[in-house]
């Protein structure tokens, strides 16, 4: 997959939203069911659930970009950047 700024029609893009529409629908519902998730917990579970999926999403990323990350480093770095501002 290319990068969206090295397409021909860049920033005029064109899709198929037919074709996305199923991936949209998808999405809507995990959104819907991480919100719902994290309404129920609390104090410091809700810190650990915020940090696992910040931690998922950054993993996915680096894939998507070809990087070869170590999960647990970047688990702590981001845990310690982020104890340091509560």
């Amino acid at each position: 997959m290319r990068w969206n700024w090295t397409q021909p029609d860049w920033p005029n893009f064109r899709y198929d939203s037919a074709a996305i529409e199923p991936l949209e629908r998808r999405f809507l519902l995990c959104a819907g069911e991480i919100l719902g998730a994290v309404r129920h917990v609390t104090g410091e579970e809700h810190n650990r659930l915020r940090i696992e999926l910040l931690s998922e999403e950054a993993m996915r990323t680096s894939a998507i970009e070809g990087e070869v990350v170590d999960f647990h480093l970047e688990l702590s770095r981001f845990f310690h950047r982020e104890v340091s501002h509560l």
